[in-house]
């Protein structure tokens, strides 16, 4: 885009906060409480409102690369991912093996290594791989829908066959294509860069705390205390793209100040790599503080760990993003010399 817009800056800072705070449930014993009380129905919708930072960066992909339909237009964000993988990987694998106790074998981590596993939140990397290579054809595809409805209609059997399944506790429909999501969520993010929808920013966020609140009212009612027996959801089920869509609309056409932007773009490009790096301080500060692994205490695990983890990766991730791009372009500026 010919002029930045600070939306989609913060979109991809509240979907890495979303990452932290996600993966916070993962150390603070939140699965092993027993899911009862107005407790645990709060912070079980704070950990569904979370579970939208996968949605929010597909959709944030589509509505930024939607307009570019051949392999060159698409090379160098690719050619970034890959890199910025390559170098968190040679970060992190010494880390994990000497000092957090993932001792391995060197043949371990060089499989572990080429199937992106090289960093504990690879997946997505392989993942997003797989997107990047289909999106000359999905662009391409997308830019013969010259109309509305047959637009709505892409989007209506994505959702039937990837989001509708997951609705609800029992199965609705066939679950064979569920895990096609991410094409959900990038042709979201490419109508809403077609369409351009205003919606006021207020609206949007209600409804998405009034479904993640809902989605924790159904957690704790569902269950007899086991979370592995409560409504569970996915990444690409139908309620959290609900979530997402109304996160971001809520959030694509905000404006900020001039600082402000430039803050938000400042640290919207040390997200990538802080997210490659998040789980090196998630997997240790969290262990410091037993005391605080409490429903009535994590309030403070929020404010005295979740949110410094999300500073200081988004610090490690910018210095990542700077070496990467210094890379890149001191190999772009010597192909050009050599021609």
């Amino acid at each position: 885009m010919s002029k930045r817009e600070p939306g989609p800056d913060i979109i991809r800072c509240l979907a890495f906060f979303f990452v932290v705070l996600f993966h916070s449930f993962l150390n603070n014993g939140y699965y092993y409480e027993p899911q009862a009380g107005a407790a645990m129905w709060v912070w079980g919708s704070v950990r569904w409102l979370s579970t939208a930072n996968n949605g929010l960066f597909l959709m944030l992909t589509g509505y930024l690369q939607s307009g570019k339909s051949t392999y060159k237009a698409c090379r160098h964000g690719l050619a970034s991912v890959l890199l910025g993988y390559v170098l968190a990987s040679l970060a992190s694998i010494p880390i994990r093996q000497f000092a957090m106790g993932e001792a391995e074998t060197l043949w371990t981590w060089v499989q572990r290594f080429f199937s992106f596993r090289g960093v504990y939140y690879g997946w997505y990397v392989g993942m997003y791989v797989g997107l990047a290579l289909l999106m000359p054809f999905l662009n391409r595809g997308l830019s013969q829908i010259h109309t509305i409805q047959s637009f709505c209609f892409l989007l209506a059997v994505l959702i039937a066959i990837t989001a509708l399944p997951g609705a609800l506790p029992f199965p609705v429909g066939s679950n064979y294509w569920r895990s096609l999501y991410p094409i959900t969520y990038y042709c979201l993010g490419a109508f809403v860069k077609r369409r351009k929808p205003a919606t006021p920013p207020w609206i949007g966020l209600f409804l998405a705390c009034l479904l993640a609140l809902g989605l924790g009212a159904a957690t704790v009612i569902s269950t007899d205390g086991a979370l592995n027996e409560a409504f569970s959801q996915e990444f690409g089920d139908l309620w959290i793209v609900c979530i997402c869509l109304c996160l971001f609309l809520s959030l694509y056409r905000l404006r900020l100040s001039p600082h402000a932007a430039r803050l938000a773009a400042f640290l919207s490009g040390g997200c990538y790599g802080a997210y490659l790096l998040s789980h090196l301080l998630d997997a240790w500060v969290y262990r410091l503080f037993p005391q605080w692994h409490t429903p009535g205490k994590y309030w403070i695990l929020l404010l005295a760990v979740t949110l410094p983890i999300f500073i200081c990766s988004l610090m490690v991730g910018k210095l990542l993003s700077t070496v990467t791009g210094q890379i890149l372009r001191t190999r772009r500026m010597r192909h050009a010399n050599s021609q």
